[in-house]
């Protein structure tokens, strides 16, 4: 206080109070910077809503890996598709196969069924022998029921043996 002044401080001065408060301040501030930043949290995975049938592992029906023979001859432009069909509980494709070269050939043909985004759902070998420039039919019965599938193939030309 300043002399001869009642109930004044001098400018300037503290009080006991006002240093415990910047007191606590700076330990709550001290406090805090050793915490550090909370992360950020960890999504939890949702199960996504989706078919028995989607879940299933593919079928495939291969005796001959694609691509695996000797001497093979892409010949997708020798197949032609003329049904792709699900009837009850398995899809019916159909087409022909032409040979277009001067001796006997023997066929490949690998049908896809894909899905909307391309996961392979079935693969089916069909395989077939046919003579010089003779057109032979082809058909592939794949049990499975799940709809929305598309065909795709697959033609390997080999001589025939």
């Amino acid at each position: 206080m300043i002399p001869g002044a009642k109930g004044r401080r001098a400018s300037g001065s503290r009080t006991p109070f006002g240093g415990a408060l910047i007191g606590a301040t700076l330990v709550v501030a001290a406090l805090a910077g050793c915490t550090g930043p909370k992360p950020d949290p960890t999504p939890t995975p949702k199960p996504s809503k989706t078919t028995a049938a989607a879940q299933a592992p593919g079928i495939t029906n291969v005796t001959n890996a694609p691509g695996s023979g000797a001497g093979l001859v892409g010949a997708l432009a020798d197949s032609t598709v003329k049904t792709c069909e699900l009837s009850g509980d398995a899809w019916k494709v159909a087409g022909t196969v032409k040979n277009p070269t001067q001796a006997a050939a023997a066929y490949r043909i690998y049908v896809s069924l894909l899905d909307a985004k391309g996961g392979t759902r079935a693969l089916q070998e069909v395989d077939v022998d046919a003579m010089a420039g003779t057109t032979e039919d082809w058909s592939a019965d794949i049990r499975t029921a799940e709809k929305g599938l598309s065909c795709v193939l697959r033609v390997e030309r080999y001589a025939a043996k």
